[in-house]
């Protein structure tokens, strides 16, 4: 390609095949020849061109298509049809950056001519028979019959007979066209989103010709000439949020013209023409539940549908349907309706509505909302079609609309090493380990742990704070395991997402492998803090000598609300749970004591408790500064929640959902902290808020100045109106070594307002105070790591190692309702829940029922 002119791929001796976001040609002799096309080619010389490269007779036509980006991954057919849609077809390539544009080419013999321009077509062979429709009824069960390709039955007002015209292929083939391209509007969507490209949307189709003139087919006049044939494609919008998927879900659409039931318009009819046998089986399915009438399948195979009434022969209801020749499209030959039938009762189910018709017809609520329950799914089934449909097939329906959306779960483990390779390649150093063992096939490996972390947060950890929180939460999906997750804290106290693994439990095994691979391959940081909850596994692999996260290398603190509540499971008591929570978040040590003290004093075992665990592990006063003032594993949970509808994905889908989920993070966060950059913004907003409120707090202090050299003061603190601490405190500060002693800047990373009372006192930068971590050119350092786009599957390198599979053992079981995997306890309880009361007594503890003075009452009255 020059600047003169662009590469066109030009396909031929092929089929133009359309899906929903994308173009494709296909075929057993699809040839493919690159051309270099002028700038300002017209399109009489392209069309001269292509006819002496490709060398058809120049009495057939051609239809030509170009293969057009429309949106990120999305392509439409752009008809090439005169000059200023071959100026369009040039644009793509510098217009999207792309190297060359390819052009579709169909043959489409001449076997018709227009009789005028309002687009009558004259047949060039007629030839009507009348046809015995009971003989062929008597015959049709013993024998198998191959159907004329030039065949349409056409019905008449006596819906047991029908004539037949033989009609050319090619003309049935525009009408397919035809309404094929008026659904193109429906998936481009507004096409004021992108006006530079003209679609053939409107109810025109045009068919090149060799001489240059373009043929206008109508619509109007080719539906006015064969009224019986009509090809069904429903339509497939994607949808933006859970509204619009539901207004879609509950939507009238019926796959014929007028949703009315009960007569000629409601009724299916020969000559109707299907993409396929599923569409046509989708469509029989939505008439028939429609219609509250059930049907069995009589004869079926690759090239035949036979159904009939589930009643027969007390009902003549009847259909059958074959493969138009050299087509994968269906043809309704023969039909006899409607049902005579009635049913004798209310049915709360319908055999046709099973899990295959259901998954196609919530894939769009799935899509739009992963975490859809199996109960909402039942309730729109339930409003749509009248039927209650039992949890297991709306469980399986849902798991088969995944299955579409996002792949076989089984395929996705093969699929995983390629889609790494292909991670590597847009995203170099990201890091991917994994283990498998033998499988019982040759070639074959099960799969047992991946871990994988991207190359932006190994980068942008280098700046957060030197906290870690790791968290495990379980899959959802048809194989079992348990998804690891390690998160760091930026400037401005939001979650980091680092590393990921999944693994087949949390053990002990598990966790020291992915820790080990956290030093092995994200980060080596010493003096490390890991916050974790007190999972044996957790703690046996940090305790390894040789792991990296012992005393010389890293420390271990314990999430306080884990240990809350292990501390309220043994105990029972909230009392002490709110004092053990008081005493865990006490920064001076004397206070502490105090909190502990009184716990003692109510229960001497649950002291004893407490003490047996290491205090620096789950006491703020006694950390030393390591944690940050980071209590929890909020972040990692937090996470999880983020995480909550991948957690049903199959696993590939779920490692590129990670991907796509902190590229987001990073291209919200690289922004905002641009933008407090060039504002002049010193600080992270949350350090900022928290700064300005000490401020105002060191003005109600009295400073008094014991040594100027080293800094020393003694700050006396106002207790404030209303408050119950009647007494003041004082606190000694030290400037040149930055200590307090509140300990909250040794125990936060940034000054207490005792601190910036002394730095006010004496016209001292409090700014030396506030550490590095939390200045918003760190902040923006952390986010600014690129990612960079995935390319497209077909261009993924090929993977040559041995095919993964998933172990057998931890494949989910399908039979009955799934067993929920968590572990309930008082945290997932709500503790601004309102407490029970009676009715009767007005005492908490119980209701009315079983309220001790119930016959006291009833006496009463």
């Amino acid at each position: 390609m020059t600047d003169s002119t662009v590469e066109v791929l030009c396909y031929w001796n092929g089929t133009i095949l359309r899906t929903e976001t994308d173009l494709r040609y296909i075929g057993n002799n699809v040839e493919i020849e690159p051309i270099d096309v002028p700038i300002h080619m017209t399109f009489v010389e392209l069309l001269k061109m292509i006819y002496d490269i490709i060398g058809v007779d120049r009495d057939d036509q051609l239809v030509l298509k170009c293969r057009h980006p429309t949106e990120m991954n999305k392509f439409q057919p752009l008809v090439v049809r005169n000059d200023r849609t071959v100026a369009r077809m040039l644009l793509v390539p510098s217009k999207y950056g792309m190297s060359s544009v390819q052009l579709f080419i169909e043959q489409t013999p001449n076997h018709y001519h227009l009789s005028n321009e309002m687009g009558h077509l004259t047949r060039l062979s007629t030839g009507d028979t009348d046809v015995d429709d009971e003989n062929e009824r008597d015959e049709e069960d013993d024998r198998d019959d191959a159907i004329d390709t030039y065949e349409i039955h056409l019905p008449n007002d006596d819906e047991n007979c029908c004539q037949t015209e033989n009609i050319d292929l090619v003309m049935v083939q525009h009408v397919v066209e035809c309404e094929n391209t008026r659904f193109v509007n429906l998936e481009v969507g507004d096409k004021s989103n992108n006006p530079e490209v003209e679609f053939e949307v409107e109810n025109t189709s045009l068919v090149a010709s060799p001489h240059g003139t373009q043929f206008n087919i109508s619509n109007d006049n080719l539906q006015e000439t064969f009224v019986p044939i009509s090809y069904h494609m429903p339509p497939t919008p994607q949808f933006l949020n859970m509204d619009a998927a539901i207004n879609c879900v509950v939507s009238d659409w019926t796959p014929w013209k007028k949703p009315t039931l009960g007569n000629v318009d409601g009724e299916l009819s020969i000559g109707q023409i299907f993409s396929s046998k599923s569409d046509l089986q989708h469509a029989v399915k939505m008439f028939s539940i429609k219609a509250h009438q059930e049907f069995t399948v009589y004869r079926s195979n690759a090239s035949v549908l036979v159904l009939q009434c589930k009643k027969a022969p007390h009902c003549q209801w009847r259909l059958r349907a074959m493969t138009v020749k050299d087509t994968g499209m269906f043809r309704i030959t023969k039909y006899k309706g409607p049902h005579t039938c009635v049913n004798a009762c209310i049915n709360q189910d319908h055999s046709q509505l099973d899990s295959s018709f259901v998954s196609k017809y919530i894939e769009t609520l799935v899509k739009a909302e992963m975490t859809v329950t199996i109960g909402a799914i039942q309730a729109v089934v339930a409003e749509q079609f009248g039927y209650q449909i039992s949890y297991q097939k709306a469980m399986k329906a849902k798991r088969k609309a995944m299955t579409r959306l996002f792949g076989d779960w089984y395929k996705s483990y093969a699929e995983l090493p390629r889609f790494f390779l292909a991670l590597e390649q847009s995203n170099p150093g990201c890091i991917m380990y994994s283990k498998t063992v033998p499988g019982n096939n040759p070639n074959e490996e099960i799969f047992q742990r991946v871990f994988w972390a991207f190359a932006p947060s190994i980068t942008g950890f280098a700046h957060c704070r030197p906290v870690l929180s790791i968290d495990g939460t379980h899959l959802y999906g048809k194989y079992k395991g348990t998804l690891l997750i390690a998160m760091g804290c930026d400037g401005n106290n939001q979650l980091f997402p680092l590393a990921f693994a999944i693994t087949e439990g949390e053990n002990t095994d598990s966790w020291s492998w992915f820790l080990a691979c956290i030093r092995v391959g994200v980060t080596q940081r010493k003096g490390l803090c890991l916050i974790s909850d007190r999972h044996p596994g957790i703690i046996a692999a940090v305790n390894e000598t040789y792991s990296g996260w012992t005393q010389l290398d890293a420390c271990h603190r314990f999430c306080m609300r884990h240990l809350a509540s292990n501390f309220n499971t043994k105990f029972k008591y909230k009392t002490l749970k709110d004092l053990m929570c008081r005493a865990a978040m006490e920064s001076k040590v004397k206070k502490f004591i105090s909190h502990m003290d009184t716990i003692g004093r109510i229960n001497a075992e649950a002291r004893n408790w407490l003490e047996q665990i290491p205090l620096e592990k789950w006491a703020l006063s006694y950390d030393g500064g390591r944690r940050y003032g980071i209590m929890t594993t909020n972040m990692s949970e937090v996470f999880n929640g983020v995480l909550k509808g991948a957690r049903t994905l199959p696993i590939t889908a779920l490692v590129q959902l990670t991907f796509y989920r902190v590229n987001s993070y990073f291209t919200v966060r690289r922004e905002h902290g641009a933008s407090r950059l060039a504002s002049g913004e010193e600080f992270t907003p949350h350090i900022d808020a928290k700064i300005k409120a000490k401020v105002v707090k060191a003005g109600a202090h009295e400073v008094l100045l014991y040594d100027h050299v080293a800094g020393r003061f003694h700050v006396k603190t106002r207790h404030s109106v209303g408050s119950s601490n009647r007494k003041p405190r004082t606190y000694h500060v030290t400037l040149q070594t930055g200590s307090c002693t509140c300990n909250k800047t040794l125990l936060l990373g940034f000054p207490c307002s005792h601190i910036l009372a002394a730095c006010h006192c004496r016209a001292i930068d409090f700014r030396q105070f506030v550490q590095g971590y939390y200045t918003t050119r760190a902040y923006l350092s952390t986010w600014a790591p690129l990612f960079y786009p995935i390319f497209d599957e077909l261009e993924w390198p090929q993977y040559n190692g041995p095919i993964i599979v998933p172990s057998d053992s931890m494949k989910r079981l399908t039979s009955g309702r799934p067993k929920s995997s968590r572990l309930h306890n008082e945290m997932d309880a709500r503790e601004t829940r309102t407490p029970q009361t009676c009715g009767l007594c007005k005492q908490s503890g119980h209701n009315r029922r079983s309220c001790p003075n119930r016959e006291t009452n009833d006496r009463r009255s």
